[in-house]
């Protein structure tokens, strides 16, 4: 997978109104939207700002900031999530956002949240996610990603990762954000500043993921063009990574595509499993 460095954003209510024809005009390639958080609430600027950017053409992720205090809960705020989204287009990952705001909260109610709880938290979600038909990822800083999730056990999700310096510290990140204090046209204020490694567009249409064809064309670049992954055709494995997370060996340049179920792939040769692998670790040939 050729890799790619798509210019974005990510945003809140906090950002107040935005002229997203300026954001456009700017030279930004994609925005991660607060979907909202906790509970069941919606981001005060959700529906705006997603109805402005299907508008401008602008793809879009959304996330949910998590005030859960045990798996049931961030597995409720994934299916609150995914009925917000529903009517609109969504071209990037649908993220779980667990932060130092959610530990503080939570210790509150009087629930310690550690590091066990935190990856559950995120499986928890992420699932839900998968199951709906979505692209799930998870919202990680450099703190968090040592001491508060279990990033192997994670792996099979894709990271969208927070490090504020001029070069990313990890090369399994899908997302970067690399700044809070960046200026953009049309956004008063500052802005946090992210870039992608992914064609998510190309990925999650590939696949068939997030309510969107695999035969409309989202963007003009090569991996647009690159086959579906569909049952009966052939595949090359990107990332050996099975589904629950474990590495596999790879002996073959491509693989039989045995079955399909959401962003789940079994491949194999001829009618022998090698594995189960998620659609974003495979390219359709």
């Amino acid at each position: 997978m050729t890799k790619v460095n798509k210019k974005g954003i990510d945003v809140s209510k906090h950002q107040g109104v935005i002229n997203w024809d300026k954001v456009k005009a700017a030279g930004i390639e994609f925005a991660m939207l607060r979907a909202g958080f906790g509970n069941n609430n919606i981001d005060g600027q959700f529906k705006r700002n997603i109805k402005e950017c299907n508008r401008v053409g602008i793809p879009v992720g959304v996330y949910w900031f998590s005030y859960a205090l045990n798996a049931e809960m961030a597995a409720r705020e994934a299916w609150q999530c995914i009925e917000a989204i529903k009517p609109y287009k969504v071209e990037y990952p649908v993220c779980f956002d667990l932060e130092y705001d959610t530990v503080r909260y939570a210790k509150e109610k009087g629930v310690k949240i550690d590091k066990t709880k935190a990856t559950t938290f995120v499986k928890a979600f992420c699932t839900e996610v998968e199951k709906s038909g979505y692209f799930a990822m998870n919202y990680s800083n450099q703190d968090y990603a040592r001491s508060m999730f279990d990033m192997d056990y994670l792996s099979r999700f894709d990271l969208w990762y927070a490090y504020y310096n001029k070069n990313c510290s990890r090369n399994d990140a899908g997302l970067w954000q690399y700044t809070s204090s960046g200026k953009v046209t049309g956004i008063n204020g500052n802005v946090d500043l992210d870039i992608a490694f992914k064609d998510y567009p190309a990925i999650i249409r590939g696949a068939g993921l997030n309510g969107l064809s695999k035969t409309a064309s989202s963007s003009n670049s090569s991996q647009d063009k690159a086959k579906a992954i569909v049952k009966g055709g052939k595949v090359k494995v990107l990332k050996a990574i099975q589904y629950n997370g474990q590495p596999f060996k790879t002996y073959y340049k491509e693989y039989d595509v045995i079955s399909v179920n959401g962003d789940k792939v079994v491949i194999g040769i001829g009618k022998t499993v090698t594995a189960a692998v998620k659609a974003s670790n495979l390219a359709g040939l």
